[in-house]
This record gives C-alpha cells, structure tokens and sequence, in this order.
C-alpha cells in the first residue's frame, strides 16, 4: 500500500499542537471524575454515556450551524462517523462509567493511558510508523505497568475489581482504533467540529436502543441532581476535547495526537485525589511512573502529519494546511 508522510509541521502549529493536548488531558481526566460521581449518584451507564454523546452531539451541531458549515450527509462520512462513534465514543463512554464507578479514578486514568500503545502498534502494523527499539520497549514497558495494576495482591482496593481494569484497558484499545481512522481514512473536505458532531450522533445511534431496551435512560424533564449536571460536564468535555482531538490528529499525526493520554493519566490521578480524596498503593504509583515513561519511548519526538494515501498526499502537498474548524 502506498503510504506517503509529510515534513514536521511548521513550528506555530507545534505549539499549538502542545496546547491542545495539555487542555484536553487536563480536562478529559476531569471526566473520569465526573463520570464517577454520575455513577455513585445512581447513573447507570448505559444511559450516562447516552446523556453524554446527546449533550456534546447537540453543543456541536449549534456551533455548526452557526459556523454556516451542518455536518454533512455524504456516505463515506455517515460510515466514519459510524464507526468512529462506536470505537471512540459509545463503547469507551460505557466503559468509562462503568469502570469509574467501581474503581478509583486515578486507577481508571492510568489504565486509559495505554491508548498511545495501541495506536503505535496499529500504526506499525499497517506501516504508517517504523517499528523502532526504543518505541517497541515503551510497549512492553506499558503492558508491565497494566499488569501492575491486576496482578500484585494488593494493587487494588478489592482483588475481585481487576475485571474493571481489563474494562478500562479493552475501551483504550477501542480508542486507539478510532485515533487510527481518523488519522487514516478522514473523509475530504470536512472540518473538525463536523466531524466532531457526526461521531457523537453515530455513537447516539448504538447508545439510544441499549438504553431503551434496559431501561436506564435519563429523565429530561423534572428536578435536575448530581447525575444530570456531572453527565452533562461529560458530554461538554467530550464535544470540545474531541474536536480538538480531531485537530491535533489532522496537524500533526495520531500517535502525536494519542500522547494527550500522557496528560490524561496525570489530572485523572490528581483530580480523584482532590476530588474523592483517593490514596493509592505503591503497585499503582510504580504503574503510573511506568505508564509516563512507557508513553515518552512511545510517542514521535516531533509530530508528523500522517496517513493513508489520499489524507497523506493532501497533506505533504499542503504541510501547513489544515482543515477550516
């Protein structure tokens, strides 16, 4: 397959780059805790994780409107949006809320954060980045510190919460899948916050029958409590950080783009601890020192514009061009 990559992005564009992911760690590891609270308040997650992609799909649909530019309705970007939705947005949201309610937060980030592992390895496999030593030991590294997190009798609060664990880590291999679409087969012609939108909608359309079939949709109407408010903190921080995320993926590359998981697993931990008051044993502080370092072997020293033949071709025939969002 003929695979083509563009120059280092210019340097505005790398601090920018920079930017984007610090605001989205900071925020997306605020979500795990929002998520927690909407679930111990008797959110359940299922219909958590509609409430949330209903409140960042219709934020994003008015800014798209107003931006003059709806998504559009073209085939190739109903499918992307269908299966980015389910990789990225639907199956990891249940996921988030169901782990983040029956473990701590902190323990929730760091399992998150091997996202950058996957997309590097799907990325090597598929030949968009070169299997390096340095890359492939962060892997391994990263695979040690989530064992780190199951199997040490003590790492955990309570022996029989390793399943969530795996939980959280199978929804950071669906992440990863997403980051890899988008990285590779973005549809033409289409901006950030279009797509943006269209996902959270894709992700509605697995989410609505799940929770009308169990049961466990939220009530719009009536008194609003903790689990009304802390979802929709959720679905903002989804709708914006996944705009963004789209962004950084366009300008500078998926693996680039993964290492916002870096910034993640450091506010998840902090934010529970403030939050929740949240202490942890020392198997779960060495996975986190693990985990960072795991993620510094793995991602590129400098981002790169990647992807699949047409994205890519546009790209180095326009490296410092981006998409009008």
């Amino acid at each position: 397959m003929d695979i083509a990559t563009s120059p280092p992005v210019q340097a505005r564009q790398r601090v920018v780059g920079y930017a984007l992911l610090l605001f989205m760690g900071l925020i997306w590891g605020l979500a795990v805790s929002m998520s927690k609270l909407a679930g111990l308040n008797g959110g359940h997650p299922i219909g958590l994780a509609l409430w949330q992609v209903s409140v960042a799909g219709t934020m994003l649909f008015l800014a798209s409107l107003a931006s003059g530019r709806p998504p559009p309705l073209r085939p190739r970007v109903l499918g992307f949006n269908l299966i980015c939705g389910l990789t990225g947005v639907a199956f990891p949201a249940i996921a988030l809320f169901w782990s983040a309610l029956m473990l701590p937060a902190g323990i929730v980030a760091i399992s998150f954060a091997s996202m950058p592992l996957f997309t590097y390895l799907l990325s090597v496999i598929f030949g968009i980045e070169a299997g390096t030593v340095r890359r492939l030991a962060g892997v391994f590294l990263g695979l040690a510190a989530m064992a780190l997190l199951v199997v040490p009798d003590g790492a955990l609060p309570a022996p029989d919460l390793a399943p969530w664990v795996l939980l959280a880590i199978a929804a950071s291999v669906s992440m990863s899948v997403e980051n890899f679409t988008a990285g590779g087969y973005r549809p033409d012609n289409v901006t950030s916050l279009q797509l943006s939108c269209g996902r959270q909608y894709g992700a509605a359309i697995f989410l609505a029958p799940l929770a009308l079939i169990s049961g466990t949709t939220i009530a719009l109407t009536g008194e609003w409590g903790v689990v009304h408010w802390a979802a929709t903190a959720t679905g903002v921080i989804s709708g914006v950080a996944y705009t963004c995320l789209l962004h950084v993926i366009r300008t500078s590359g998926p693996v680039f783009a993964s290492q916002t998981a870096y910034i993640i697993t450091l506010a998840g931990v902090g934010w529970g601890m403030v939050i929740f008051g949240e202490r942890h044993s020392i198997y779960i502080w060495l996975a986190l020192a693990l985990t960072l370092v795991a993620i510094a072997l793995v991602t590129p020293r400098a981002p790169r514009a990647t992807g699949f033949v047409g994205h890519a071709r546009v790209l180095s025939q326009h490296p410092g061009s981006d998409d009008p969002s």
